[in-house]
């Protein structure tokens, strides 16, 4: 199984259930928002119990680049203390009891890890429960992640780059137009302001996007957009495409559905 963590989209402003990757349709604000530790303790309840908020948006899935300081094993649990220089952290992770031993030394102390899960309390005290925990092997997301993080803070508490007439400091994103084909070799570019995939590779971006599409056309039902559905609008490399679907996959911006060919969005 893949460990890779994505970035974040944009979802509805209205509510959503929640459930683990590949289980169920995530929805809300953010399906998945890059954060510091230091906003997981900063961050604000109505009530013990209640949503987490951050920057008064509710934070579901998180991703986290962090350093690991100690590792502790139960029988049916590995906690990892981790610190990303604004602050620590426990992170918990469920064993799965029908796993092969893989090995205490799949994660060592003072190396970096790239973490997908969600922010818990037990016993009054703050944790990350982890659904994914992958090492980080390129070492530019260790740089990459706190400049995600500064960028989603200011889309919430300053809005989109450069409002919503744009603006000469407007960031623009660059997504293929219809005429041009990543798996094909390339071809012009368009730009847009708007696009949640922005921060995508430009061939998972098309896939996301063909994928909504198909959804938001009604072309796919509760079983999901069949990947064969998907290689044809696109056309190319197909095990290009596949190869990026499993990334998707991996880093949730995707989840399977009633078979390995079936997928949907994670976030619409």
């Amino acid at each position: 199984m893949s460990y890779a963590g994505g970035g974040f989209m944009m979802g509805s402003q209205g509510g959503g259930s929640q459930s683990s990757p590949g289980g169920g349709k995530r929805s809300g604000t953010s399906a998945l928002r890059p954060v510091t530790i230091h906003q997981l303790h900063s961050a604000t309840q109505a009530f013990a119990e209640a949503e987490f908020y951050v920057d008064n948006a509710e934070l579901k899935d998180i991703a986290l680049v962090a350093c690991i300081r100690n590792i502790s094993h139960t029988q049916t649990q590995m906690t990892m203390l981790i610190e990303d220089g604004t602050g620590q952290i426990d992170a918990r992770m469920w064993k799965d009891p029908n796993a092969e031993e893989t090995g205490q030394d799949e994660y060592q102390l003072n190396t970096y890890v790239r973490i997908i899960g969600a922010l818990k309390t037990f016993s009054n005290k703050r944790h990350v429960s982890a659904n994914r925990v992958r090492p980080i092997e390129d070492f530019n997301e260790i740089l990459f992640h706190p400049i995600e993080c500064i960028y989603v803070h200011k889309y919430y508490t300053e809005g989109p780059p450069g409002g919503g007439a744009g603006g000469t400091h407007a960031i623009t994103h660059t997504t293929y137009d219809s005429g041009a084909n990543p798996y094909a070799g390339g071809g012009g570019l368009a730009t847009s302001h708007d696009d949640i995939y922005a921060d995508l590779p430009s061939g998972q971006r098309t896939i996301m996007t063909t994928i909504a599409q198909q959804v938001n056309s009604g072309q796919s039902g509760e079983e999901g957009v069949n990947i064969n559905a998907v290689i044809r609008a696109i056309g190319g490399n197909p095990s290009a495409i596949r190869n990026d679907i499993e990334t998707l996959v991996g880093d949730g911006h995707l989840y399977q559905t009633i078979d390995d060919d079936h997928v949907l969005p994670t976030a619409s």
